[in-house]
């Protein structure tokens, strides 16, 4: 399947913000960047990141990558992520997303998306447009995905929603168009969606509060967000 099969468009309060850059913002264990067929190159905090590299952390790892605007994307162990598109060049010409191969990521925006700017995270079968929130998205082994919102609001849907930047409406059979009801799906805060393998979405369903307690990455984020305010 392709990618960006299917959609996750995130709307949440805007925070005022000026992003610039990226950098290792934490990282506990190793992990490595590479751009195209280039060697690796070991990651250390304080290192710049950009588009076209591709982050990949070891077994044991954590990995914070922090943005001009306070925005983080975060990866657990063994993930492997790659910045496919990322201009800062001011507010207005703010363009991010990236492609989650495997393992786990965390994204917290905290600024607002609009117009023509864009920040989102792909799967092979799902793709998270952000709009200032915090959510996880899982990249299973199997190619399913999991999709958890901490806070804010997602909507899953076939094709990109109509009125995104680069969206438009999908047919289906016969000449109707596919409505806003057969593409979306909300996911509101504290509700998850599991996606299958095939691109198929199951429904939103409430998430227990100790849902997270046995996992420690998920913990991990809890306790950055939670000192960061």
């Amino acid at each position: 399947m392709k990618w960006g099969a299917f959609v996750v468009a995130l709307l949440a309060p805007a925070l005022a913000a000026q992003p610039k850059t990226a950098q290792v913002s934490a990282l506990e264990g190793r992990a490595q960047r590479w751009r195209g067929n280039g060697p690796r190159t070991e990651l250390r905090v304080g290192t710049s990141v950009g588009q076209g590299d591709t982050l990949e952390t070891q077994q044991g790892a954590r990995l914070e990558v922090r943005f001009g605007d306070s925005s983080v994307l975060r990866l657990g162990p063994r993930a492997k992520v790659q910045l496919a598109e990322a201009h800062f060049g001011g507010a207005a010409r703010r363009r991010f997303s990236a492609r989650l191969f495997f393992g786990k990521l965390w994204a917290k925006v905290t600024s607002v998306i609009q117009g023509e700017q864009k920040f989102q995270i792909e799967t092979e079968n799902a793709v998270a447009g952000v709009r200032g929130t915090t959510f996880r998205m899982d990249a299973n082994e199997d190619k399913s995905v999991l999709v958890r919102v901490y806070d804010g609001t997602v909507a899953v849907g076939t094709g990109a929603p109509p009125g995104a930047p680069g969206g438009e409406r999908r047919e289906v059979e016969g000449p109707r168009e596919v409505t806003r009801e057969q593409w979306e799906k909300l996911v509101g805060r504290q509700m998850q969606i599991s996606i299958s393998a095939d691109g198929t979405p199951g429904e939103p369903e409430e998430f227990s509060p100790d849902v997270d307690k046995d996992d420690p990455f998920a913990r991990w984020n809890l306790e950055r967000d939670a000192a960061a305010k």
